[in-house]
């Protein structure tokens, strides 16, 4: 046969003709199994092609070792312990499923009027609404308040006239503060008048007639400033505060001396209607509700149904000897700028038959029902609303490109808020955004509230920067991040789990500080609130609930004043948050991509700006934070504590919004970048309680219920937990008291 060329190749296994594959049959399983590895193991030795790296009990591995898996676009660089990821920032993002809507440009943008601006018309001056001319020359000669809001003219005409509880409701910034101490001061003022021409002496020991109740201290003492301010004109009435934070023998003290007007959080002023003797609530005919909604939300119900039960019970004796002036009942005002769900559960606990006083786009005229007027109250019509919508990876070096943008120009913007959902994520990105930066000098510090505990008052006339072992290394000017030489930018933090001495001084700071200023703050900041020149606040996490967003936007935009708000979201379904921001009915909501406001943001100052340049600028930036934070096990720690944070805090949406704030959508891995980190989400963990807290368990309470400790002048905040350590010792010194008997050898 003549050779055509085709050449036949068969690979045949050298065991095919030679080996017999034996069926095993009968025993035991694992038996069996045992027989079939050591015949293949047989053949693969006679063939020469075994393992030798497989397991040492012999068993073979015919399959090729495995490929390590890289993530999409991603370098990976492994070890013996972990896998650290380098992803790129502008690699494998989720692309937006909205787009904006274009509207249509009609040429110069109309002029908006504030809706919380102090009405013009002369007929509402403070004379014609009820008040003294002295109180009323107080306010515009010292205060330089010409006229009211229109729920100040509306609350002071009927708060002045009758004795009826109210239901004051307004937008954020609308001046509700004033709206309620101005009538309480004016109708305090008459009594003391009448008392005076009764014969009668009005001293600090005459009693106490007003208390006003707020959510947390920063806002009390805001409240408690503001009625300084206006009593500056009757110095004899006498105001103070009881809000924890120091020792209840230092509020005892001021409790004892006499007070005429009390501002309070429930908690501290509950645990003193219990235990101190001194303070009389027999003669209170104003009681204040202030941010009533954020009270029921903190879980003050048990307390403000304690001192609403006291303030009845002790109304009822008669006064002896009478005060000339004082009304025979009590009156109780509830205000806040959103009530919903807690509506009636709050009038069924402090309200009889309210009187409704609104001020709002759908207000209900003449209307006295508070269940049927509950409105949706929309943020001020001068402020300019608006969304980021960025991708996980991207989110810390938009919020920086966004802060270089916003304070690039000299005096174009005071103060910014940036909203963080956790103590945790503060910290962090405070040291984030102060790396690097320059330390106060030592004749700028406050004391350390740890160390000197004799209060938190400023050692200088400038405004001076707090430390704390809490706050370790903070408070600094961030020149590396996006100050420069010609506008120097101030950072500060603001969250619960600091020093109340710090809190407090850092909030002056931050007041009082002449230089763009940007804060770090938890929802802390977000009630009640006033502060000055508050250009722009960024919610750099998206409110638990459309309420508190509410409350978020209106620390800007104030009495009248121009502001801008941003909300940042991820792509997908978030975006569904938009419809939310359109249920506020806003005058304008602004779209902002994350490549805009990056492109804007780390563009070179002069040259040719190329997608190249900027794209680069933010990589390197986030590429330096990351091996700073890899470089420094403290901040690591932070950085992972914040990320765990935050995926709690994620979780706490309220019901109606969980499908806009899925868990199971929000991408971990993208997630942990923003976060500048580079660990594997399971690998992300942090043992132990975050530093500066107490390592001591508090007493579970069935079992405080039962075992009743008596507590002296000298005892610290309510409801702090019992140091384990000491009571270990009192057990061992009354066991040896008792002859040696330990809990081991009774009976």
């Amino acid at each position: 046969m003549a050779d055509d060329g085709l050449l036949v190749n068969f690979d045949i296994p050298t065991d095919a003709f030679t080996i017999n594959h034996t069926t095993f049959k009968g025993g035991h399983w694992k038996d069996r199994l045992t027989a079939k590895k050591a015949a293949a193991y047989g053949r693969q030795k006679a063939a020469g092609i075994v393992n030798f790296q497989a397991s040492d009990r012999g068993e073979s591995d015919l399959r090729p070792a495995k490929r390590q898996k890289q993530s999409e676009g991603n370098h990976v660089a492994s070890n013996s312990l972990k896998r650290e990821v380098i992803s790129s920032l502008f690699t494998y993002n989720p692309v937006s499923s909205t787009k904006p809507v274009e509207k249509p440009s009609n040429g110069e943008e109309v002029p908006i009027e504030p809706s919380n601006a102090p009405e013009a018309d002369v007929l509402s001056s403070f004379t014609g609404l009820g008040l003294s001319t002295t109180l009323a020359s107080h306010l515009q000669r010292k205060l330089n308040i010409k006229a009211p809001t229109a729920i100040q003219r509306k609350a002071i005409q009927q708060l002045c006239a009758d004795d009826t509880d109210a239901f004051l409701q307004a937008e954020t910034g609308s001046g509700k503060t004033l709206a309620y101490l101005l009538p309480i001061v004016n109708r305090i003022m008459q009594i003391s008048k009448q008392m005076k021409a009764a014969g009668q002496n009005f001293t600090r020991e005459s009693g106490l007639f007003a208390i006003i109740l707020a959510p947390t201290r920063e806002l009390s003492k805001q409240i408690s400033t503001v009625l300084e301010s206006l009593l500056s004109c009757c110095p004899w009435v006498i105001t103070s505060t009881v809000i924890g934070g120091e020792k209840k023998k230092s509020e005892k003290a001021r409790l004892r001396k006499g007070l005429n007007i009390l501002v309070a959080t429930p908690g501290r002023l509950a645990d003193h209607v219990n235990s101190t003797d001194v303070l009389d609530l027999g003669k209170v005919r104003w009681l204040v509700l202030d941010e009533g909604d954020r009270l029921m939300e903190l879980g003050f119900e048990k307390d403000l149904q304690r001192i609403i039960g006291a303030l009845n019970m002790r109304a009822r004796k008669a006064l002896e000897p009478p005060i000339a002036g004082l009304p025979e009942k009590r009156t109780t005002v509830l205000c806040s700028a959103t009530l919903k769900a807690d509506v009636e559960q709050l009038q069924s606990i402090a309200l009889k038959q309210p009187v409704s006083i609104a001020v709002g786009a759908d207000e209900a005229a003449g209307n006295t029902d508070v269940a049927s007027q509950v409105q949706a109250f929309s943020a001020p019509a001068q402020l300019r609303q608006g969304y980021a919508i960025v991708p996980a990876k991207q989110r810390l070096v938009t919020l920086v490109a966004l802060l270089k943008q916003t304070f690039k120009r000299k005096g174009s913007v005071m103060k910014s808020i940036v909203f963080i959902d956790a103590a945790d994520s503060v910290d962090f990105h405070f040291e984030v955004l102060t790396r690097g930066a320059s330390q106060p000098t030592l004749s700028e510090n406050v004391a350390n509230p740890a160390v000197n505990t004799k209060g938190s008052e400023f050692r200088n006339t400038k405004p001076s920067i707090p430390q704390g072992q809490t706050i370790a290394e903070s408070h600094t000017e961030g020149r590396g991040t996006f100050s420069g030489k010609d506008n120097e930018v101030r950072v500060f933090r603001l969250h619960g789990s600091l020093h109340q001495a710090t809190r407090t001084s850092t909030l002056k700071a931050f007041s009082d500080c002449a230089q763009p200023a940007v804060l770090m703050a938890t929802d802390v900041f977000s009630r009640g609130l006033d502060v000055p020149n508050i250009d722009l606040v960024i919610e750099y996490d998206p409110p638990a609930s459309k309420d508190d967003h509410l409350h978020r936007i209106g620390r800007t935009a104030r009495a009248g004043k121009d502001g801008r708000a941003m909300v940042f979201l991820t792509p997908g379904c978030e975006e569904g948050y938009i419809n939310i921001l359109k249920e506020g009915r806003p005058r304008t909501l602004t779209r902002h991509e994350a490549d805009e406001l990056l492109k804007k943001g780390f563009s070179p100052a002069t040259g040719i700006v190329s997608a190249k340049s900027w794209a680069e600028a933010a990589t390197e930036w986030q590429l330096d934070v990351e091996r700073w934070a890899l470089e420094h096990p403290k901040h690591l720690e932070q950085a992972r504590r914040a990320y765990q944070s935050h995926v709690r805090a994620y979780a706490t949406h309220v019901s109606a919004e969980r499908g806009i704030f899925d868990m199971q959508q929000l991408h971990l891995g993208h997630l942990a970048k923003a976060f500048a980190l580079r660990d594997k989400p399971a690998n992300i963990g942090v043992p132990g309680q975050r530093p500066g807290k107490s390592t001591t368990k508090a007493r579970p309470r069935a079992a405080s219920a039962t075992v009743k400790r008596s507590r002296t002048d000298d005892d610290a905040d309510t409801g702090a937990a019992v140091d384990e350590a000491d009571a270990k010792r009192k057990m061992r010194e009354k066991m040896r008291a008792m002859g040696g008997v330990s809990e081991f050898n009774l009976g």
